[in-house]
């Protein structure tokens, strides 16, 4: 714009300027003057330098300011870090004082618990020793019973070998007797048979035999008895011996098993209280780190809350100060432009008074108000893109930008028509241009009015609304603060004093630019510290509830836990009771089932007896029978040869001697053959015998050894059962008590201990079943195959009889065919009689053999059953002891775990409370020693902070004084810019090219540059004129001074 106007300026008037000779003969000379092309260089070089120079202190200001901006930023974050610092510290010493508390009232508690556990302790003890005391004297009750019973039992067996001799005596006279009856017998066989001596003789031989058998079966059922009596003492007290020996040594293995058991029980003791340590210190830590965590989280979340919270305040109260400043400085501009309006309506006047002289200045006036139009036309359009670049009042602004458009244009018009009208009417010049210089002041006098009251009412208005926001937000601010300080007035009571002394120090310190801000640190600081004791006491009340209702749960925990033992200690020895009682009922299940077995060996024994009799009665039957043949056999042939003496026919003898040879022959056979199965048959008895009594023996040895395995599995299974269900429960309760946290690991030993039993309990009555059904199958094969044997001997010994019967008949009717009837009715009268002796001697026999044989059963009967009484007795005794012993094991092993734990509990909570107490003195001494150095950190933070930021404020200071300066340097040289136009408008040119330049810069480097350029333009004027703006900017100085 500047050159359009420099270029415009020396054109020539047009055609009709030849009249006005004198004005076109000036020109050259004013064109001369005021364009002065060196002068012009060397004061843009000028210009530039100065530029370059105000760029770099531009630069220079803004890198201080962000500096500053950075120091007061890091100061706030340290402020905010200490507040948050106190308020941590007095968190932490509120918590250490609560857990301080909280652990002296658990060390309280837990000394009252540890006295009354004595005293049960002590209690306890008296009970135990009283029942030590009274199983002792039970024992030796027992002991003595045992003894007595033991007497009874010698006195019995005594009583029994007396019986026994007693009834040998009565089997001795019943055998005399047998043998007078022999004696009797045997006379009336020789008084009755003279020629039957031979057979009387071996019948005599075979009754001394059996008499003589009979007397050895009396001497070895003596011998027996003697040695069955020896056998059972020495049995009886082998088997005392033996009892006792392995009473003493379950008792020690039971001892020495105990003291394992109670070592390793010490050692696991040992282990798990390490372990609880080490858990508890590991709970502890978590415990503390986590309560560190959340304290964190929650002093972390506090500060970005107060911190956006501050945050915001700030930045509303810096929006409100930047648009009151925007608002004063806007106040200022227009106040500003009010004054230079003022200065060109007078400047105006004085050229208007000026053209309205004389016609000779009417184109220099022209040509100046053209050109100061153009300048106000370039002001005003820098104006309204300052106006808009802000953007304050924009709908204002471009109303007055147009306005001030439409008025430029106005002026542009009125000017070229002014031009026209003088170059066409030369006369009317001087009314034409007062008359539009009139006009154009009223319009520019009425549109500068205008604009100035609607721009007074629009910065009214923006005061007035900024003071009722102001106010607005400092109202809205009090409330807050007085609600926080509300709020938060009670968690500060405590170190209100500390604070108040910092405060203090930080006054005295601290420049009185930063009291309020001070103030409102305190106050929120205040805040915070009650809010933060109401956190405490909240949290601390949380705790204390906590701790109740654990403490409570644990009580309930632990109640029901005892119940819980109780009841299965009851379910246990319930179920013990069960498993004797069943065992019991099994071992005289197997007795009984070893009752029947034995039972039907002895039927058997007897029935192979009865057979061995009835075979043998059969054998003489058939021996006398056979006997009988032989002698009717030789009567026969004795009648035969008489016969044949008497004169029979011849044909006869011969015949009858014939068949009597073939009769002979039959029979020796026949005797031959029965001899032969007489041999076989005593083969098969005898093997038949030693095979009842391999039976015997081996069924005797299968009952004494399923007795003793009964017995013994019964004894060991009911110890270790006892014992195992015992120290089971024992263990279960000690690590429930005091280690709930290992509750699975006793629950899953359980259930492998009860698995192991239950399985063993399963094998061992498989093995039970097993041996039992492996026994009864030997019994019955073995049973089977003497059945079979018997059955065969029997057949064949029948098949055999029958045989010799149809012999005997084919004989009998074959000699009563060849014999005479003459002789008949003697043969069978004498065959009658034999037959009648040979039976009569055949039931006396089997009478002997019956009282034989069922004396030394009679006999063997009652030793068992006096034997299977004794063994039902003594098992009794034994199962009613041991089940005494294991009750008072079980009792001893309660009341000693319940010792040992009670010293356990003690020492735990001894040594606990020393931890806790040892724990509690390193907290207060790490507490004391972290404030002394926070406080000593704190201190010297923020006399090291105030002394930067006093520097700060003092540089801050020197740089507002400078502006200020500066501001009235740069008012004073725009309102004497139109003051001199007329006398200086050479230097004008280069300050306005400046100031053009300047409107494109921002706020704070043309501030800068107004000032040098200031300095500039006073350097070209003239003495006079620069001494006069000397001196009215020292008076406007004095007269601020006061102000400032």
């Amino acid at each position: 714009m500047m050159s359009s106007g420099a270029g415009k300026a020396p054109q020539p008037p047009g055609p009709g300027s030849g009249s006005l000779n004198g004005t076109a003969a000036d020109l050259p000379n004013i064109e001369q003057e005021l364009y002065d092309y060196q002068m012009h260089g060397k004061m843009c070089k000028k210009i530039a330098q100065l530029t370059k120079v105000i760029y770099s202190l531009n630069t220079k200001n803004e890198e201080q300011e962000a500096a500053l901006q950075a120091v007061s930023h890091a100061h706030q974050e340290e402020l905010r870090q200490v507040t948050t610092g106190t308020c941590t510290e007095g968190e932490e010493s509120a918590v250490l004082r609560t857990r301080l508390s909280e652990l002296q009232e658990t060390l309280a508690q837990v000394q009252v618990e540890f006295e009354s556990y004595r005293v049960q302790a002590e209690e306890r003890d008296r009970g135990v020793e009283a029942e030590l005391r009274r199983d002792y004297e039970e024992k030796l009750q027992a002991l003595g019973l045992e003894r007595q019973e033991t007497q009874a039992q010698l006195n019995t067996a005594h009583d029994e070998s007396l019986r026994l001799g007693r009834e040998l005596e009565t089997a001795g006279e019943a055998a005399q007797c047998l043998e007078v009856q022999c004696d009797e017998l045997r006379r009336k066989g020789e008084e009755e048979r003279g020629k039957g001596k031979e057979e009387e003789t071996e019948r005599m031989r075979l009754l001394s035999e059996e008499v003589k058998t009979l007397r050895k079966g009396k001497e070895r059922a003596e011998e027996e008895r003697e040695r069955a009596g020896r056998e059972e003492r020495e049995k009886w007290e082998r088997e005392r011996a033996e009892r006792e020996e392995r009473e003493e040594w379950e008792r020690e293995r039971a001892v020495r098993e105990e003291r394992e058991k109670w070592e390793t029980r010490v050692k696991e003791v040992t282990e798990e209280k390490e372990e609880l340590k080490r858990s508890m210190e590991e709970a502890r830590r978590e415990e503390r780190r986590q309560w560190e965590e959340r304290e964190e989280e929650e002093k972390r979340g506090m500060s970005t809350v107060l911190r956006e919270r501050v945050r915001k305040a700030e930045g509303e109260l810096e929006d409100s100060l930047k648009r009151l400043n925007e608002s004063k400085r806007h106040a200022a501009k227009l106040q500003d432009r009010i004054q230079d309006l003022e200065e060109e309506l007078e400047s105006g006047r004085r050229r208007v008074s000026g053209a309205e002289g004389g016609a000779k200045r009417a184109w220099e006036e022209l040509v100046v108000a053209k050109e100061r139009l153009l300048l106000q036309e370039e002001e005003l359009q820098s104006k309204s893109e300052e106006l808009l670049s802000r953007g304050v009042c924009e709908g204002c602004v471009c109303v007055n930008v147009e306005e001030l458009k439409g008025q430029v244009n106005k002026l542009q018009s009125r000017n070229r028509e002014l031009e026209i009208q003088s170059s066409g009417r030369n006369n009317d010049y001087a009314r034409q241009h007062a008359e539009a210089l009139a006009s154009l002041r009223s319009e520019m006098v009425r549109a500068q009015s205008e604009e100035l009251r609607r721009e007074r009412k629009h910065a009214e208005v923006e005061k007035e609304q900024m003071q009722k926001e102001r106010e607005e937000e400092r109202d809205r601010l009090q409330k807050e603060r007085e609600e926080e300080r509300d709020r938060l007035q009670k968690e500060r009571e405590e170190e209100r004093e500390r604070l108040q002394k910092e405060i203090e120090e930080v006054k005295g310190r601290v420049m009185e630019g930063n009291t309020e801000r001070v103030e409102e640190q305190r106050e929120s600081l205040n805040q915070e510290k009650k809010r933060l004791k109401e956190q405490a006491d909240e949290e601390r009340r949380r705790l204390k509830e906590q701790a109740d209702e654990e403490r409570r749960r644990l009580k309930e925990q632990a109640d029901e836990e005892r119940r819980r033992l109780k009841e299965q200690v009851k379910k246990a020895i319930e179920e013990v009771m069960r498993k004797h009682a069943a065992e019991l009922h099994n071992a005289q299940e197997a007795l009984r089932t070893n009752q029947e077995v034995c039972v039907r060996v002895q039927e058997d024994r007897r029935s192979g007896e009865e057979v061995c009799r009835r075979l043998e009665t059969e054998r003489e039957e058939l021996r006398d029978q056979l006997q009988q043949a032989t002698n009717q056999i030789w009567r026969l042939e004795g009648v035969i040869q008489q016969q044949s003496q008497g004169g029979v026919a011849s044909e006869t003898p011969p015949t009858c001697g014939i068949h009597c040879s073939h009769l002979r022959e039959d029979l020796q056979h026949i005797q031959e053959e029965m001899e032969r199965q007489r041999e076989s048959y005593q083969k098969e008895m005898t093997g038949l015998r030693t095979d009842k009594q391999r039976l015997e023996e081996k069924v005797l040895e299968l009952n004494q050894q399923t007795q003793e395995n009964t017995d013994r599995n019964v004894l060991e299974h009911n110890q270790e059962n006892t014992d195992r269900n015992v120290l089971e429960h024992n263990q279960e309760n000690t690590d429930r008590n005091v280690l709930e946290h290992n509750q699975e690991n006793t629950d899953r030993n359980v259930l492998e201990h009860n698995q192991e039993n239950t399985d063993r309990n399963v094998l061992e009555h498989n093995q039970e079943n097993t041996d039992e059904r492996i026994r009864s199958e030997c019994e019955e094969r073995l049973r089977a195959e003497l059945k079979a044997e018997l059955d065969a001997a029997v057949a064949t010994s029948n098949q055999r009889e029958q045989e010799l019967q149809t012999q005997l008949a084919d004989l009998q009717s074959q000699v009563e065919r060849k014999a005479g009837p003459a002789e008949g009715h003697h043969d069978d009268s004498e065959i009658d009689r034999l037959r009648r002796e040979v039976q009569e001697t055949r039931d006396m026999n089997q009478r002997l053999r019956e009282q034989l044989q069922e004396e030394p059963q009679r006999h063997s009967e009652e030793r068992h059953t006096a034997a299977l009484q004794a063994l039902e007795r003594r098992a009794q005794e034994e199962l009613q002891t041991e089940r005494n012993r294991l009750h008072t094991l079980h009792l001893l092993q309660l009341d000693k775990q319940g010792t040992e734990l009670s010293q356990q509990y003690t020492e735990w909570s001894r040594q606990l409370t020393q931890r806790h107490m040892k724990h509690i003195e390193d907290l207060q001494t790490e507490l004391h020693t972290h404030t002394e150095m926070m406080a000593l950190q704190q201190d010297l933070k923020q006399q090291n902070q105030y002394q930067v930021f006093e520097r700060q404020l003092d540089e801050s200071r020197c740089a507002v004084l400078e502006l200020q300066r500066e501001n009235t340097v740069l008012r004073y040289t725009h309102t004497h810019t139109d003051r001199h136009t007329h006398t200086h408008t050479p230097h004008l040119i280069p300050f306005l090219s400046s100031l053009l330049f300047l409107s494109t810069l921002p706020r704070y480097a043309s501030s800068t540059l107004l000032y040098s350029s200031s300095l500039l333009f006073l350097s070209t004027l003239p003495g006079r004129e620069r001494r006069r703006w000397e001196e009215k900017e020292s008076r406007r100085r004095e007269r601020r001074k006061p102000n400032d």
